[in-house]
């Protein structure tokens, strides 16, 4: 605890800590482990920007401190600014461009220190649409039966015959990549509207939010 508490100060003295708004997500809700809390009526509402972040400082200012929502919102002894970027990501849920999905996806990445993955690599293919378990329990490509033929021998005998086929099935190609690039596109959104936040004159007290941002169209330089 002591050790957490030095560290911290010094943070404060030696200035505010220049950041990406990526590398402060990371920091945010990998080491600080900062968590966020749609309970918008929970003990921790004043940490939120839910609302508007003016509302929340002017009740900051009238408390003259931070409220402490103990199990509710950040994880105990989280750092006061870690707490306010997951509080800046939380209000993405009342954001109608973006909502809570996009939300739990900017903060599950930012756990994950990666991001939405645009699928330089994808590719057409044909796949079974489902699968069975054979005798040897091993997996194999679910097979339906098909209509009855009926024909005749070169004897003139009458037989009959069922085929069997599997059915199947595209995965990939041009539909799948621009639906993975345009979730990209909406996290790149996402960051932005973040950044916008936290760039706000006050918001943080240790970090300072640079302007550098992810590759736009990572994909166009990839060929």
């Amino acid at each position: 605890m002591m050790m957490t508490d030095v560290r911290r100060d010094r943070i404060v003295a030696a200035g505010p800590r220049v950041m990406s708004v990526r590398s402060a997500l990371e920091w945010a809700f990998g080491p600080e482990n900062a968590r966020m809390d749609f309970d918008h009526s929970g003990a921790h509402e004043f940490d939120r920007v839910g609302v508007s972040p003016e509302w929340r400082m002017m009740q900051q200012a009238k408390l003259g401190c931070r409220v402490d929502g103990g199990c509710a919102g950040p994880a105990p002894h989280v750092h006061p600014d870690a707490a306010m970027i997951a509080a800046a990501v939380e209000a993405l849920e009342l954001n109608p461009m973006f909502g809570r999905k996009m939300a739990v996806l900017v903060a599950t990445h930012a756990r994950a220190g990666t991001a939405p993955d645009w699928r330089d690599a994808e590719r057409l293919r044909v796949v079974p649409q489902g699968w069975d378990i054979d005798d040897n329990g091993e997996a194999v490509a679910y097979v339906v039966a098909g209509e009855e033929w009926v024909y005749r021998s070169s004897c003139r005998h009458k037989l009959r015959f069922r085929p069997k086929f599997c059915p199947i099935g595209y995965r990939g190609g041009r539909s799948t990549i621009a639906a993975a690039r345009r979730r990209y596109l909406d996290w790149y959104g996402a960051l932005l509207e973040v950044s916008a936040i936290l760039r706000r004159p006050g918001y943080l007290d240790a970090i300072s939010i640079s302007g550098a941002l992810p590759a736009l169209s990572p994909w166009k330089n990839s060929y």
